[in-house]
């Protein structure tokens, strides 16, 4: 069975993709998928990227604070099997061959 908004939808309300970087190299490190239902309360822009950062490693975090960034991305950019980076200038996704 498929979660229900409280409306009794099963069609998200929203979407939102979130890929936490490495602004110099353009390595994405997590990618965040937020999906609201209708009747939910959505969180802010902020408070999803705080979540995003939150799924990268501690290790990760600590070496590296000051070089990770979070874009958000169309969900239609990212096709499964394929692999992305970052181009932090123009904020874009690359496919990477």
């Amino acid at each position: 069975m498929l979660p229900q908004g409280t409306d009794g939808s099963t069609e998200p309300a929203s979407q939102y993709v979130f890929v936490v970087y490495d602004r110099g190299s353009g390595t994405i490190h997590h990618v965040h998928r937020v999906v609201n239902l209708p009747g939910a309360e959505a969180p802010s822009r902020e408070q999803m990227e705080q979540a995003a950062l939150s799924y990268v490693s501690p290790r990760l975090r600590e070496q590296g604070a000051a070089d990770l960034a979070v874009l958000n991305v169309p969900d239609h950019q990212l096709e499964r099997g394929k692999s992305y980076r970052v181009d932090h200038e123009r904020q874009v996704l690359s496919a990477v061959e």
